[in-house]
């Protein structure tokens, strides 16, 4: 008869969402929303980086660096969320049947190196074209070394959503 694997520090911190990077944050106080606000990024964003084990070692600095959540921090981080929801339009259209998954305005992030943008470094999506029922959607995307339309395939390869527009609160 087999035992279950003992539990052990590593495996336990491991179970839980997010793996070990996420239980530093939380052993600094932080919850994923906090962490991922305070560092300018989507909690699904955080979510990318703690499941890649080929992610870059400066997003381990970045949480190793952060300070411990102070209670002063987590107000002025609900403050935040708090003027911003109040900033948001009262009356919003609904939202269509099939939104689209490219809209100009969304900032995506490198995930390798793709002649427009370094691994970790932001770009932009300037416009889209073509459709994805067709077969012909492309993106055009500018980075910090310039823009280039992509074909849909290998944007997926080069660059992931960040889930924030520049054109929306």
């Amino acid at each position: 008869m087999n035992a279950a694997p003992a539990t052990t520090p590593m495996n336990a911190a491991t179970s839980r969402a997010g793996g070990f990077m996420a239980e530093r944050l939380r052993a600094k106080g932080w919850s994923i929303r906090d962490a991922a606000q305070y560092l300018g990024v989507s909690r699904q964003r955080l979510y990318t980086v703690f499941d890649d084990p080929g992610r870059a070692r400066l997003w381990e600095c970045a949480i190793a660096g952060m300070p411990v959540c102070t209670a002063q921090i987590k107000e002025e981080l609900r403050a935040s969320r708090k003027a911003s929801a109040q900033a948001k339009p009262k009356h919003v259209a609904p939202p269509s049947e099939h939104p689209p998954e490219f809209e100009p305005g969304d900032k995506v992030i490198a995930i390798r190196s793709s002649g427009l943008a370094d691994e970790d470094e932001e770009a932009l999506i300037v416009s889209v074209r073509g459709t994805k029922k067709a077969g012909d959607l492309a993106i055009l995307v500018q980075g910090p070394s310039g823009e280039d339309w992509l074909p849909e395939k290998d944007f997926h390869h080069y660059f992931s959503s960040t889930g924030l527009n520049t054109y929306r609160p």
